[in-house]
């Protein structure tokens, strides 16, 4: 079984508009919420694809009912410490003349050291050695960025998947993660540096391998994403299709990987179940996620290349993957 942890769920508001003025009155076209924390898109993401998931987590006392029945509905099993407050609510604003997505997250309800403290446990109770964990989202108040990376040298027989960004990232490499999976800006803010080629990408993932990572993926949205280990590289380009919405879709990516890890075994397979859970992710309105059917007819149209090839001669027949 997948374990997924989400220390701060949220109720995802997204709100579409012919276009989104600062400072003025715009009017909205359609609007939708759902239940959503990183954790728990990954978690409902490899359970459409077949995968046994798990949500551990806290969860304000105002709201967790909700969060609750969404995992109910989706076949996901839950266990949640309540804490004192409200689950978040984050606005997605989603203008249609292409200017990009606006974000509005709320901080969350805090998550104090006796919670801490018992979120460990919890965590070391519900897991066991050699199952896969992914840490994912944004810290709630109170927690300290090395809450994750204690998390995993507390518990080192598990395999870690670490998708965060900022101070969590880098504190979280020093537990040696299974993998690490940040976005090109992410891993731009965390090498301080802009990172505007895939040889520059690749420099600064094979950085991330020296910090203490023993995988990394990065997603590079509308060109694809980058598998980087020790023992090589591989890149695949993204699948062209009609994009709908943007959010989730990295989260979609992480679910992918998971299932495919589960199913196979194979780094290879599971970049390939990622990027079609990935492009299959931006089909949908909102933070649907995935619909398995459009999974199964992007994954065959999914291509692995090489790194060495992709960045420096033009990819061979045998270098490709379908």
């Amino acid at each position: 079984m997948l374990a997924c942890v989400c220390l701060n769920p949220s109720f995802d508001r997204t709100v579409s508009l012919r276009s989104f003025t600062v400072g003025d009155v715009n009017r909205v076209l359609s609007a939708r919420q759902d239940v959503g924390g990183k954790g728990i898109n990954v978690a409902i993401t490899a359970r459409r694809l077949g995968i046994a998931s798990c949500v551990l987590g806290c969860a304000g006392k105002n709201g967790i009912d909700a969060v609750r029945r969404k995992l109910d509905g989706e076949q996901v099993t839950h266990v949640f410490l309540p804490v004192d407050g409200d689950v978040r609510t984050n606005m997605k604003i989603v203008p249609q003349d292409g200017t990009g997505v606006t974000e509005l997250n709320e901080p969350g309800a805090p998550v104090n050291a006796a919670n801490q403290r018992a979120f460990s446990d919890l965590l070391a109770e519900k897991t066991v050695a050699g199952q896969y964990v992914v840490l994912t989202g944004s810290l709630p108040p109170e927690c300290p960025p090395e809450y994750y990376r204690d998390l995993m040298l507390s518990l080192p027989e598990r395999l870690f998947v670490l998708d965060v960004s900022g101070a969590a990232l880098m504190a979280g490499l020093a537990a040696r993660p299974f993998l690490v999976k940040p976005n090109r800006s992410e891993l731009q803010a965390a090498m301080n540096r802009p990172l505007p080629t895939m040889a520059d990408v690749h420099q600064a993932a094979l950085e991330l391998l020296e910090m203490g990572a023993q995988n990394v993926l990065v997603s590079l949205g509308g060109e694809g994403a980058l598998w980087v280990s020790e023992s090589g590289a591989m890149f695949t380009p993204a699948i062209p299709v009609r994009v709908q919405s943007t959010v989730g879709a990295g989260d979609a990516m992480v679910g992918g990987v998971m299932a495919g890890l589960e199913k196979t075994g194979d780094v290879r397979r599971a970049l390939a179940y990622g990027a079609a859970a990935g492009c299959a992710s931006v089909m949908t309105e909102g933070t649907q996620l995935i619909r398995p059917d459009d999974f199964a007819a992007l994954l065959p149209q999914v291509q692995i290349q090489d790194v060495y090839c992709l960045l420096y001669t033009s990819p061979s027949p045998r270098d490709t993957e379908r």
